[in-house]
């Protein structure tokens, strides 16, 4: 891929902001908001602001133009306690594939996440207390993704998501679809004893697809005239609602803290990205990530919504979810074997105001290609 074609498709990408400016006036008028939620561990460790350099199957809820960079096969796990003290868990799998040698056919990527919410006990006007049976909420999303290596520099992916979210009698579905692209280079190539990027820029265009509604019987209710005395079945009209549609733009840098170059020991990567909501107000965050022999690694990020920090603004209705405030994390990736293939437990944690933050465990395989 040429120059002109890399600048075209960030170009576009660009325009897109335009549609997507921040409008905190339009704050709640989305659905699906679930998909505005990182369940994985490493990128949530950084406040998501590693769109320019996330990698594998963490690209699919950034940007999926990383997801181009998975070596041979990759599969993780991960567990968020969502709002912890509220009872809500999030269940996340995703695989990646490489296709053909050193990933020539590009990355093929799946991936499943399953919201449990727990028995919730069904009230109604007559009965308030709770003592009628419970029911289950159900958000499940599923996704596949296919991302490229279009040059040295130049990754570009893509992913539909099928969106699902109801109870046993109302339900919504729709698609949604990712764009995403990744850049990265190095300032000083000729200087280097080992061949690593410095520079990395992403943009990716998340949540674009048509509106959803509700549909089902548990829209529906009796309706009797009194001057006919005709009983019929009746709907409720409901409405369509948008999909949290964003764009993404990030930087990274790393450094090298090695005094000898030819070992790449101490790494110290610095990350930030502007994200413009539609629906609710921007955020601009900054990440920084400490890796000891790619083996250890921690992470701090903090990010700040509207210009406002976490704790002084006590009247946005927004505040409780983890948009803004210090986020960190951890990882510990030990080598099975001398090919390449490698094992990881990661953990973050997300600040909230109300209820006592998010925390996310995961694990990851990753097995060496050809």
């Amino acid at each position: 891929m040429n120059k002109k074609i890399t600048l075209g498709i960030i170009g576009l990408l660009s325009f897109g902001i335009s549609a997507f400016a921040g409008n905190p006036d339009r704050a709640g008028g989305a659905g699906a908001t679930q998909l505005v939620v990182n369940p994985f561990a490493r990128s949530s460790g950084l406040g998501n602001s590693n769109t320019a350099n996330v990698r594998g199957v963490e690209s699919f809820y950034l940007n999926v133009g990383g997801l181009a960079y998975t070596k041979g096969t990759e599969v993780a796990f991960s567990r968020m306690t969502y709002l912890a003290g509220a009872g809500v868990n999030i269940s996340n799998l995703g695989l990646a594939q490489s296709l053909g040698e050193e990933g020539a056919g590009g990355v093929l990527g799946l991936g499943i996440t399953s919201w449990n919410f727990g028995d919730v006990p069904i009230t109604t006007f007559d009965n308030p207390d709770g003592t009628l049976p419970s029911f289950t909420p159900s958000v499940v999303n599923l996704n596949a993704s296919y991302s490229k290596t279009f040059s040295n520099s130049i990754t570009g992916g893509v992913l539909l998501r099928i969106i699902s979210e109801g109870t046993a009698d109302v339900r919504a579905s729709g698609v949604g679809f990712d764009f995403g692209v990744q850049y990265q280079t190095s300032f000083n190539a000729k200087k280097k004893k080992i061949k690593k990027e410095d520079f990395r820029l992403g943009i990716s265009a998340r949540n674009i697809g048509p509106d959803l509604s509700y549909s089902g019987s548990g829209l529906s209710f009796r309706a009797m005239n009194t001057s006919t005395g005709a009983d019929r079945r009746a709907l409720f009209d409901a409405d369509k609602f948008n999909l949290p549609a964003l764009v993404n733009i990030g930087l990274s840098y790393d450094m090298r803290l090695d005094q000898n170059e030819s070992t790449y020991f101490h790494r110290l990567t610095a990350s930030g990205n502007f994200q413009y909501n539609a629906f609710q107000s921007n955020i601009l965050g900054f990440g920084a990530e400490y890796s000891f022999k790619e083996m250890f690694m921690l992470r701090a990020a903090y990010n700040v919504q509207n210009g406002n920090s976490f704790t002084n603004d006590m009247n946005n209705p927004t505040n409780y979810a983890p948009d803004y405030g210090i986020w960190a994390g951890c990882t510990l990736q030990v080598p099975v074997t001398k090919g390449g293939t490698a094992f990881a437990l990661d953990y973050s944690y997300a600040p909230t105001r109300i209820f006592n933050g998010m925390h996310t465990v995961g694990i990851r395989l990753n097995i060496a290609g050809k």
